[in-house]
């Protein structure tokens, strides 16, 4: 059985609905994590969305190329989406703590689902007594373009 990760940010049952307030992460996608500030710790997962797709985009085209044979410069575009990540806030300075209690549960835990930090009013609880809310969720929904190679391709 696989283990999932809960998330949620937000304080009030009713305005829990969509993915900035909670997420449910599988471990097998879990990445890896690392402080970002004093107070804050980012766990990173692989996207849920577009993960790696490839385009090609004509720049030129010459039609006096070769002895009739047109001839076309592309831009190939590799698309690479930003991984998933949550922010957690710990206490100051105590990333380590943290980390390893997440790592450690990860791994040892046959409980499927396992509660990381749950901000709700009235019924906060957290993995470790050093999280203290959990920041923010963020899924990716775009790729980005990352850097462009060249092709001369000739048609005709």
């Amino acid at each position: 059985m696989e283990n999932y990760l809960y998330f949620r940010t937000q304080a009030t049952l009713a305005n829990d609905d969509d993915v900035a307030q909670s997420g449910l992460f599988p471990v097998s996608s879990f990445l890896g994590m690392h402080p970002t500030s004093d107070t804050a710790l980012t766990l990173f997962f692989k996207p849920r969305q577009l993960v790696d797709s490839t385009a090609m985009h004509v720049l030129e085209t010459d039609e006096k190329a070769t002895a009739g044979a047109a001839a076309s410069t592309l831009q190939q575009l590799s698309n690479k989406t930003e991984a998933d990540n949550v922010v957690l806030t710990v206490t100051a300075n105590k990333h380590k703590e943290v980390m390893q209690a997440i790592a450690n549960t990860m791994t040892q835990s046959q409980a499927g689902f396992i509660n990381v930090a749950d901000d709700l009013t009235g019924s906060t609880s957290y993995l470790h007594p050093n999280i203290t809310a959990c920041g923010a969720i963020t899924i990716q929904t775009a790729g980005t373009i990352a850097g462009p190679s060249l092709v001369a391709v000739a048609t005709g």
